[in-house]
């Protein structure tokens, strides 16, 4: 064999053994839990599909379009969950084999041990919800797109990479639309046969979620800017012994109060069901004020009072609930179902799964390393490590003004930015974005000067 070929070889033996042997621990973990992780979220969107949308989840179109093609057609939730596990393995693969290839060796472990092994990565992978396989397609997709942008070329492993992660990037979520910015930046820098090769590998996808949009529409969309008003305007409402406001303004309008209880609700009644943590008491609960139901008039008052008077004249209770409800997601407090919760979603949906249907040796030590992590999880779970180094790339970024620096850190920054803004409930996988960005940024950051591309 000649030393040209060995060296041909040897780069996918590398990748070879880094992808079986993610795939081994993942699947290790998906048999202990079979057949999947199921919560809420995952019954919503598997009824959505049982009932051909006679029930909505108001979720992305290109998410319900993904699990009815492959739940849809099989019954069996394991498909679509064992498919996303792949591509995350895939994804981690990819960027750790990479990381060998330059000798950025701790790098590599970090990446390897404390991200694409870490508990939250595998557990979200392994769950019917689309935050795993969105924060692990984002870091992949971002990967590429810096590595395009070096080399000035979209190579063949670069388009196979974005044909996988595009479309979980950028539909996945909702917020995921804002991540095609780095993807327009890349194509205006490229020369014109490599961004032909890029536009060649990303419009499809953005076709495809174009008619998902189109074609899937919700009765009662729920929106982002709406919600947060609504929140934060019964939050503003919250009893205060002090009772400084009374001598003072209004702390809301009174036309915020005539729409909040136009459908005969007291603010009483109201206020009992708020939640310093979740908004869902006063939407989804039956005996709760069901504030989605609101009339469409009612909804534009609280939206227009909101920015006229409501958020200005409560602003510190505004932030105090914005630094609130992050915290309580980043230390991974609420919103994470359990290894076996699958046997109270499964009876409601029309899905042919079955509980537990292989049992390994390993089983009982895995979920054991599951509840040793979920006790630890303000180290092991919140992502520190990933915002510390974002905050890094920003520094950097102000010093070294690099173009692609700032497409990459930029892009992290506005999620961040929109994340802490817009949530309304306390969910850890909101954050795994940043809980995964180290597999992107430390290559980003960190890739030595003379290494070549």
């Amino acid at each position: 064999m000649t030393a040209s070929s060995e060296h041909k070889i040897n780069p996918l033996l590398r990748f070879s053994a880094l992808f079986l042997f993610l795939l081994v621990v993942y699947a290790a973990w998906l048999v202990a839990c079979w057949p999947g992780i199921l919560g809420q979220d995952s019954l919503a969107i598997m009824l959505e599909v049982d009932t051909r949308r006679e029930f909505q989840a108001n979720k992305p179109a290109f998410w319900y379009m993904y699990v009815n093609w492959l739940y849809g057609t099989s019954g069996r939730v394991e498909v679509p969950i064992g498919f996303q596990m792949l591509i995350s393995a895939i994804v981690c693969a990819r960027i750790l084999h990479w990381l060998s290839e330059q000798r950025m060796w701790k790098s590599f472990a970090y990446c390897l041990f404390f991200v694409a092994l870490a508990p939250s990565v595998i557990y979200y992978s392994s769950s019917l919800y689309s935050d795993g396989i969105y924060a692990i397609a984002l870091s992949g997709m971002l990967f590429e797109v810096w590595r395009s942008w070096r080399l000035r070329a979209v190579d063949k492993t670069a388009v196979l990479m974005l044909a996988l992660t595009v479309p979980f990037a950028l539909f996945a979520r909702p917020n995921g639309v804002l991540n095609l910015l780095p993807l327009l930046a890349l194509a205006w820098v490229l020369p014109r046969s490599p961004r032909i090769r890029l536009l060649m590998t990303v419009l499809p996808w953005c076709l495809i979620g174009l008619y998902g949009q189109i074609t899937y529409k919700y009765n009662n969309p729920i929106g982002s800017i709406f919600p947060l008003a609504l929140y934060e305007t019964v939050g503003f409402l919250e009893h205060r012994p002090m009772g400084l406001w009374e001598r003072n303004e209004p702390r809301v309008t009174p036309k915020t109060v005539e729409a909040l209880t136009s459908t005969g609700r007291t603010l009483e009644h109201i206020a009992q069901f708020h939640d310093h943590y979740y908004w869902d008491p006063l939407i989804f609960f039956a005996n709760g004020p069901t504030l989605l139901a609101l009339p469409p008039k009612a909804k534009r008052t609280i939206l227009r009072e909101f920015f006229k008077y409501n958020l200005w004249h409560n602003l510190p209770a505004f932030a105090a609930s914005r630094v609130n409800i992050f915290l309580y997601s980043m230390l991974a407090n609420g919103g994470i179902p359990g290894p076996t919760t699958a046997q109270y979603v499964l009876p409601k949906t029309q899905s042919v799964s079955t509980l537990n249907a292989v049992e390994w040796a390993t089983t009982p030590y895995l979920r054991d390393w599951f509840e040793f992590s979920m006790r630890y999880r303000a180290l092991l779970w919140a992502p520190w490590v990933g915002l510390a180094i974002i905050f890094i790339g920003c520094h950097r970024v102000l010093v070294e003004r690099t173009p692609v620096k700032v497409i990459i850190i930029g892009t992290y920054v506005v999620q961040l930015a929109a994340v802490f803004t817009f949530s309304i409930a306390g969910e850890y996988r909101y954050l795994l974005a940043f809980f995964t960005a180290p597999l992107v940024l430390l290559p980003v950051l960190y890739h030595p000067a003379n290494a070549h591309a």
